[in-house]
């Protein structure tokens, strides 16, 4: 009976082994998707990264603290967060024009905004 369970468990631990090799492969796929999305993505931009942080700064009078490309996104887009009064304002800038698109308070970005492109 003890190397009925041995085997048992054997079989258990290489499942669960394999199983998790092959979510590692998954979520590396995934990372170099994405990666690869973005550096599409950014070979689109017309703008830099520091001006897409000047636009954001000057539409919300604040200071940028993160700034990333927004790969969810079929058109260039930078999303910069912005710090004023103590709040985080989410803002979206064109790549290829530098107009903020969006501003949006911390984690109300997908509900609504704060002001509409101009």
């Amino acid at each position: 009976m003890n190397k009925k369970h041995n085997k048992i468990l054997t079989a258990i631990l290489a499942t669960v082994i394999v199983t998790g090799m092959v979510a590692n492969v998954a979520q590396a796929t995934d990372t170099k998707d994405k990666d690869a999305k973005e550096l599409q993505l950014f070979s689109q931009a017309k703008i830099s990264l520091s001006e897409a942080i000047k636009a954001a700064e000057q539409k919300t009078g604040g200071k940028a603290m993160e700034a990333d490309i927004n790969d969810e996104s079929s058109t260039v887009q930078f999303e910069i967060e912005v710090v004023k009064d103590g709040k985080v304002h989410n803002v979206l800038v064109d790549g290829k024009t530098g107009n903020v698109l969006k501003v949006s308070l911390g984690d109300e970005s997908d509900q609504g905004t704060e002001n509409e492109k101009e």
